[in-house]
């Protein structure tokens, strides 16, 4: 990048989201990320990553209330001005079978993994379209594109990610934003440690490189799409999954 300006990535302080943020800064990029309620793992991060200069930032925040989307929004608006980049990475499972599952998981599902994505747009992309340069980058599943049993919130959050990323390129194109997916496959995070070993081992043989996913597979992509290799893409879905998918 010539002009360093700067990148929001949501869910910050571990797993995907860590990667992220550490390639970013790695890159050059500046970077602020959110977190939730973890504020030392939080500092630590962005404490490690200060040492030669300050370059990375974090701010609560919680992505499924619109009211906390908000706060964040004024906050670095008034502290960082307009972002050059959104990474929509936040997500949460809540598994249980459909007919099972509670209203409340349903609804923590969906807030946090798809209305999360409406309520950083509204407040940040009418200044990021003022720009005329930008990236929208919704860090999505292979859920949403095949289902998962005992996923059905999960799922449809992802699924309808899609929509949004293409009618989000065709309205925000105009301006030279380009809005993305990337949509991961097994990779090693927290997320993992719910899935029993024997299904484990049985997905990853079915998967053609047969291994798991590092987050760092994803964070790559994410500066790909940031920097020229990604200017005249839009729209699109990226599967990264070691082939589990085709």
């Amino acid at each position: 990048m010539v002009d360093k300006k700067w990148v929001l990535v949501t869910a910050g302080s571990r797993g995907i989201g860590s990667a992220i943020v550490k390639e970013l800064v790695k890159q050059n990029y500046k970077v602020i990320f959110t977190y939730k309620s973890n504020v030392e793992l939080a500092r630590d991060l962005m404490h490690s990553l200060n040492v030669n200069g300050e370059v990375c930032w974090c701010y609560p925040c919680d992505v499924s209330d619109v009211n906390s989307v908000k706060k964040l929004c004024e906050t670095i608006r008034e502290n960082h001005s307009i972002p050059y980049a959104v990474i929509n990475n936040a997500g949460i499972t809540k598994d249980a079978l459909s007919f099972a599952m509670s209203i409340d998981d349903w609804l923590d599902v969906i807030n946090t993994n798809l209305n999360s994505l409406f309520y950083l747009n509204h407040y940040l992309l009418n200044d990021m379209m003022m720009q005329r340069d930008g990236c929208i980058i919704n860090i999505n599943s292979i859920a949403g594109l095949r289902g998962n049993v005992g996923q059905t919130n999960y799922a449809a959050a992802k699924s309808a990610q899609y929509g949004f990323t293409k009618s989000l390129a065709r309205e925000a194109g105009n301006f030279n934003i380009r809005v993305n997916c990337i949509a991961p496959g097994l990779i090693k995070t927290d997320m993992l440690s719910s899935v029993p070993e024997k299904a484990l081992s049985q997905l990853t043989k079915q998967t053609p490189l047969r291994k798991i996913g590092e987050p760092e597979d994803i964070a790559l992509m994410v500066a790909f799409l940031l920097g020229k290799g990604g200017r005249h893409i839009t729209g699109q879905t990226i599967v990264i999954d070691g082939g589990l998918s085709i």
